[in-house]
């Protein structure tokens, strides 16, 4: 648990980051209003994919040494050092395909799907939010945390296979046996059946519930705090 503890937030800002910075560029770029609207939804599943992108480079290594912790008893700087003496960079980046195929399009669908789940909130409940975003009071919050819940669980049903896969993948210590993740995916059906890319999915879907709702809600309520104390030009 420590060391995607002590990850987990910085992986978080980057993608929070740039995803918020590319939809502003891709709005930008729009000459009217009618046009940032039409194309909002396209935008956001760009902005988010990016967002996905960049956390795979930074993110694989934390999900190696994660994986191997859950797997193995050592310490989390020796797990590092370990791989990084016998494996090198490469066994730092073991999986990486999977990783891309979890993160890159599921992320924008992620995002997509909690800007409109969010969206149809607002409208149903006749709310209005500006730009400063943040969390207004308790009953805001409540949307936002379903909107961010409902986002958690369809791109998380999307991706079991390939989380299972880079599992797999990332499980393996040896510097000689390193399947593919084609080779994974063969090996795990003609092996286990094809129920076996889907185990643990009933754990994974009911932990994306609370995870993406305190996920979304910290990100609203923080950038809120900070548009109280940073002048922001959203032109």
């Amino acid at each position: 648990m420590l060391f995607p503890f002590l990850t987990g937030g910085a992986l978080n800002s980057v993608a929070f980051s740039i995803y918020g910075s590319e939809i502003r560029h891709l709005q930008a770029q729009c000459k009217t209003q009618e046009e940032k609207q039409r194309l909002w939804r396209k935008h956001v599943f760009i902005a988010g994919s990016l967002a996905g992108a960049s956390q795979v480079f930074l993110g694989c290594p934390v999900e190696v040494v994660k994986v191997r912790l859950q797997t193995l008893r050592c310490h989390p700087w020796l797990c590092l050092h370990d791989i990084v003496v016998n494996e090198g960079i490469r066994g730092m980046y073991r999986g990486i395909t999977p990783l891309m195929c979890r993160d890159v399009v599921p992320y924008g669908i992620y995002m997509l799907v909690y800007e409109y789940i969010l969206g149809i909130e607002e409208r149903l409940h006749r709310l209005k939010r500006d730009n400063k975003r943040g969390v207004g009071n308790r009953y805001e919050a409540s949307l936002i945390g379903t909107a961010g819940a409902v986002a958690g669980v369809v791109s998380w049903i999307i991706i079991v296979p390939f989380d299972v896969v880079k599992t797999v993948m990332q499980t393996e210590t040896s510097t000689t046996n390193q399947p593919s993740m084609m080779e994974s995916f063969r090996y795990l059906v003609r092996t286990h059946g094809w129920r076996s890319l889907f185990r643990g999915s009933s754990m994974i879907i009911a932990r994306a519930v609370p995870v993406n709702s305190a996920t979304f809600l910290g990100y609203e309520w923080f950038l809120g705090k900070c548009h109280e104390h940073f002048e922001v030009d959203y032109t």
